[in-house]
């Protein structure tokens, strides 16, 4: 794929990493495929608030190999100072991933062994970070080349219905006790609830699960708010365009909330309506 098609903040640190690792480890890397809100046209560098709780988009990743890449080895160590290395040019955007064996990809997460991974820009040789059903269907269907075959070339394992188990599965084990516990008028919980970050994670969040179950297919962020609005009453228009308008820095929405503690209970509102409603779709092949 060309350069210039991509932002330049993925350019650059793209570059680096593969300029990097090939010069440490020549021929290691095969393919390299971008994933996440670049591969899903949601880009957003820049973003409101800080850390973690940031509404900034990260550079997501997936590095190919032809051989196991084994904690201890050579190429371990070649691609972890290849990461270092484009972290220390460039901390942010987040630069994060996996590495996958070829054989991986056809084989699907259940088979696939711990793999080298880095999240918030943090290098671990080896985990389950990304070995998940979302990072497969990602790149089979979304996934833009930067190296090797294209994904519809190439043998990449992706299964619609695995897809929707894990989607249920996160709506019931992640976000409904996350909803209970930012519910609590803990001080922390208060804190979080009253950022730009919060409406955005969560309302786009749990709609971008809500599209998966009702359509079987994969969407952005702001590919969520816009399905929001379509999907979801009138009730719930006023915080949907209020986390559109935050996920892209007013380029789309519109902002109309004064009070944060009125977004912060809107958004707690909008949650146990839309887990609720996700939890109800019947599935794909139901009568």
């Amino acid at each position: 794929m060309r350069d210039d098609i991509l932002p330049v903040e993925v350019t650059r640190s793209v570059q680096t990493f593969l300029t990097s690792v090939d010069e440490l480890a020549p021929g290691l890397v095969t393919g390299f495929y971008l994933v996440g809100s670049v591969a899903l046209g949601d880009f957003h560098p820049p973003g409101a608030g800080r850390g973690r709780l940031s509404t900034a988009s990260d550079i997501d990743f997936v590095a190919v190999t032809d051989r196991r890449v084994e904690p201890g080895s050579q190429d371990m160590t070649a691609v972890a100072e290849a990461h270092s290395r484009t972290v220390a040019r460039f901390p942010r955007p987040h630069f994060d991933g996996v590495v996958f064996t070829r054989a991986d990809l056809a084989a699907g997460p259940e088979a696939c062994p711990d793999v080298p991974f880095a999240q918030e820009s943090r290098f671990t040789p080896a985990g389950r970070s990304g070995v998940n059903p979302v990072t497969f269907c990602e790149l089979a269907w979304h996934g833009i080349t930067v190296r090797g075959p294209q994904p519809a070339d190439t043998d990449v394992w992706a299964d619609p219905k695995a897809l929707r188990a894990y989607t249920v599965d996160n709506l019931r084990t992640y976000w409904q006790p996350w909803l209970q516990q930012k519910k609590r008028p803990s001080p922390l919980s208060l804190a979080i609830g009253l950022t730009e970050w919060f409406p955005v994670w969560a309302v786009l969040g749990v709609s971008r699960l809500h599209h998966v179950l009702a359509t079987g297919t994969m969407t952005s962020k702001r590919g969520a708010g816009q399905y929001a609005q379509r999907v979801f009453g009138p009730a719930w228009e006023r915080i949907i365009a209020e986390s559109l308008w935050l996920r892209t820095r007013g380029a789309e929405g519109r902002s109309s909330y004064r009070n944060p503690f009125a977004r912060r209970r809107d958004t707690l509102a909008f949650l146990d309506t839309a887990i609720d409603a996700a939890l109800a779709l019947p599935a794909e092949d139901s009568p």
